[in-house]
């Protein structure tokens, strides 16, 4: 034994200080080395966790945010369902303030016939009366926006027909001017302006 004792310390003379001090320091550098990479590897798998809480945070609040817009789109449905059975209902009663014409409570004693303006038809004619409007003269009073909502709510095979002319020929028909409503219509087909 004490000449393995004796063996290494006459290396480590061999070496010299220098030597011996670069040794050392080397030792230290890959210590240090070593527990900056140990240092990292913990870090990251410590990292991995927060990344993998918040995912799983997410992820639950993802769950309940569709879970939610599933209970908002079920209340909307509902929501929609409802306003489409009052609007119905408004409709059967004839309820004031809906539509664009009241319907009178009775039938007026006067019709006048509406088929005489150009581009009303019976079908129109028809459509008119449940609004309202039965002589020349509520035809004539009538703006062209409501005619033409008229014959939209009706359906699209009433669309194609233009009201624009329809107050302008009435007027004319329930002031009894019939030749220049008959000149009128000669020169207008169809009714057009």
């Amino acid at each position: 034994m004490n000449i393995l004792v004796s063996g290494l310390f006459s290396a480590a003379e061999s070496y010299g200080k220098s030597t011996a001090f670069f040794e050392i320091i080397l030792m230290l550098l890959v210590a240090f080395l070593l527990g900056c990479l140990f240092h990292r590897l913990m870090s990251r798998s410590a990292k991995g966790t927060d990344w993998e809480t918040k995912y799983k945070d997410l992820e639950s609040q993802h769950g309940l945010l569709e879970k939610r817009f599933s209970q908002l789109q079920s209340e909307n449905r509902k929501l929609t369902e409802d306003l489409d059975n009052c609007v119905h209902k408004l409709k059967e009663t004839g309820a004031p303030g809906y539509g664009l014409v009241q319907t009178p409570a009775k039938t007026p004693q006067r019709k006048d016939d509406l088929k005489k303006i150009e581009g009303i038809g019976p079908k129109i004619q028809q459509l008119l009366n449940e609004r309202g409007i039965y002589t020349f003269e509520d035809l004539a009073a009538a703006r062209v926006e409501d005619l033409d909502a008229i014959l939209r709510e009706a359906g699209p095979r009433f669309r194609v027909h233009t009201p624009e002319s329809w107050p302008l020929q009435a007027r004319m028909a329930a002031d009894g001017r019939w030749d220049e409503l008959k000149a009128w219509q000669e020169e207008h087909k169809y009714g057009r302006l």
